[in-house]
């Protein structure tokens, strides 16, 4: 693929695509996973390359812009949204790994895409093998596994000074894909679970966690772009708002434009009562305030990058309670717009249900989760330290 798109070219494909995985929402919540066609034409707009680097054919975009893409197309459809923006993030993460664990996924197959889990399903068994160590597990939450070619997990790994938390990448031959994904938000995304019996992991395909908190990373050595100087998890969040976002101002639409064909039960049109409109109007409100709330972090995280400014601990925490809020919005505009969907809100394969299960579904992640971020900031805020060290 040429590297001479633009964002605007990408901006432009989403919002074409995003009444088309309208119509396959459907289908994608049945199948449990994107459906294949939808995969194959987010590989052919570029979406997965927005965040790859540029060696490999990627487009090495600002941070941030993935977002903004997931939430275009989850206005459509916030499962194919989600996936869109968490498959392009991994390439941003494997391109802080040093460089053969990238020419390991990426030097035959430039193309390929790579999940991931954070979360072991019971403790990770990391054990010394000759210059690497053989891993057992069972992580949970892979979205997209069905379809990718790598994953990246995190496990406890001793390296020398006790066992600290580190990216672990392993190729599709090193981990199985169990089918578990049964879920009542965000329901295609095909976040299945992954089985790894005794995989052989080399040194250079382990990342530790403290070497991705901002400024150079062993991957940055030959990707030149300051995306790969970001702190990971201070900046995290920004992969999993775009399709809350995107969900919640669809369901705005699908129930704005249906409001003036709609009477009450004494044959008001619903259109025309104040209550109606105030609710309308605060979803809105809340839509327009969630993304006016990300724009200028993605620009100050950018910004501090290129200038190799690395953040303090009180800016990091501030980014993670400032998308924790958004996601609080998304949630609350989703709420105020249900009720006016009366009874026939319920039925499988309204969009506005849709909308509202996926909206929830997302903010449950322990990256959006208020109370986490809230916590975490307010300790700091009044002289503690912050309770996640990898931040």
């Amino acid at each position: 693929m040429p590297q001479t798109y633009t964002e605007a070219d990408l901006l432009d494909r989403a919002r074409a695509i995003a009444p088309v995985v309208a119509e396959r929402a459907q289908e994608c919540i049945e199948l449990r996973r994107l459906p294949p066609q939808t995969e194959k034409e987010f590989h052919q707009a570029g979406f997965y390359k927005c965040l790859q680097p540029k060696r490999y054919g990627g487009l090495e975009f600002d941070y941030g812009f993935h977002t903004e893409l997931g939430m275009e197309v989850g206005k459509g459809c916030a499962s194919s949204g989600w996936n869109l923006t968490i498959m392009a993030c991994h390439s941003w993460i494997m391109g802080m790994f040093p460089i053969e664990a990238q020419d390991d996924v990426w030097g035959d197959t430039p193309d390929a895409t790579i999940s991931s889990s954070f979360l072991s399903l019971g403790p990770p068994k990391a054990e010394r093998d000759g210059d690497g160590f053989r891993l057992n597990a069972r992580y949970g939450f892979s979205s997209g596994s069905d379809y990718c070619q790598a994953a990246i997990i995190q496990a406890p790994i001793d390296l020398g000074n006790g066992a600290e938390p580190c990216f672990v990448a392993l190729p599709r031959d090193d981990y199985e894909v169990i089918d578990t994904w049964y879920a009542n938000g965000l329901a295609g995304t095909g976040s299945n679970d992954l089985l790894i019996k005794d995989a052989y992991v080399p040194m250079h395909r382990i990342l530790p966690v403290f070497q991705t908190r901002g400024g150079p990373t062993p991957g940055s050595t030959a990707n030149d772009s300051h995306i790969y100087r970001i702190p990971m998890y201070a900046a995290f969040a920004f992969n999993l708002i775009g399709p809350a976002i995107g969900a919640a101002k669809g369901a705005l639409e699908s129930v704005a434009n249906g409001l003036a064909e709609r009477a009450t039960f004494t044959g008001a049109n619903l259109a025309q009562l104040q209550s109606a409109q105030i609710r309308i109007a605060d979803a809105t409100a809340r839509l327009e305030s969630a993304w006016s709330t990300l724009l200028p972090l993605r620009e100050e995280i950018n910004r501090d990058a290129k200038s190799g400014i690395i953040p303090d601990m009180q800016r990091r925490v501030h980014y993670r309670l400032m998308v924790a809020y958004v996601g609080r919005l998304c949630v609350e505009a989703v709420e105020q717009l249900f009720p006016l969907m009366g009874g026939r809100g319920l039925a499988k394969g309204n969009p506005v249900e849709r909308a509202w299960r996926d909206v929830h579904a997302i903010v449950q992640h322990i990256g959006l989760t208020w109370d986490v971020h809230a916590g975490a900031y307010g300790t700091v805020r009044l002289g503690g330290d912050c309770p996640d060290p990898k931040v």
